[in-house]
């Protein structure tokens, strides 16, 4: 199935054009958010819920499903098996790096760190198999460097704009305070990269293209992408 990839550092502005394109092309969008959702679902009672008549299933019931069913068709052991989906997966997988401790990335034998980085390199995996969808983060891009029919997209913007994105987003005031988090989430991202894929996130080599969205609309980087596709992806 085809994929895209959006990554980048937190508040450079991908969500906005990965929403436009995703609608624009019919395809699932994904973020971590989701991806939580998801990891909720999978091992649970999903059938029952994603079939009961009066009830029409959702995205996340969609790939929950779909993933269970790969998990019983495999005849090895997958994500579904523990530790993996223990309780309180929900909750590690929909950290953003901003909330990440950095105490628990130093921690090499941290268990829920650990179940974090398999569980997301596992769901991506499925997912990318299940439907057409743009996946926003979490090392996708690295995940599924390897395989055919992906499209992966980097993304950057100037320091200011970060912080103003900061400071909407999260509330906050102060301009310092804003880039004392997003330098936080910028050190909880590299040390993700560096334990899960053994890659440095400012490592653009297993990308297509790189926009700045300092210098470019959602609507500017939406149409680079749509150009990238006809190149790069069969749909």
């Amino acid at each position: 199935m085809p994929t895209i990839t959006f990554e980048g550092r937190h508040c450079t502005g991908l969500r906005d054009p990965g929403r436009l394109v995703a609608k624009e092309l019919g395809f699932d969008y994904v973020d971590r958010i989701m991806l939580a959702e998801i990891a909720k679902k999978v091992g649970s009672t999903v059938e029952a819920v994603a079939m009961r008549k009066l009830k029409t299933p959702t995205l996340v019931d969609k790939f929950a499903k779909g993933i269970n069913q790969i998990l019983n068709n495999s005849t090895t052991v997958g994500m579904g098996g523990d530790p993996y989906f223990g309780p309180g997966i929900e909750n590690i997988m929909s950290k953003d790096f901003h909330e990440l401790d950095e105490t628990i990335i130093r921690n090499p034998e941290d268990l829920d760190y650990a179940r974090m980085i398999d569980s997301t390199k596992e769901v991506i995996k499925d997912i990318s198999d299940l439907g057409k969808v743009l996946i926003i983060s979490r090392g996708a891009a690295a995940i599924l460097k390897d395989k055919e029919n992906v499209l992966r997209v980097f993304f950057i913007a100037n320091e200011q704009d970060r912080i103003e994105r900061v400071k909407k987003m999260h509330n906050l005031d102060g301009d310092q305070e804003s880039l004392d988090l997003m330098k936080h989430a910028d050190h909880a991202q590299d040390e993700y990269y560096i334990k899960a894929f053994g890659l440095e996130f400012d490592d653009l080599s297993i990308y297509h293209a790189v926009l700045n969205t300092s210098d470019l609309t959602p609507e500017d980087c939406s149409k680079v992408v749509f150009s990238l596709i006809e190149e790069k992806l069969k749909i």
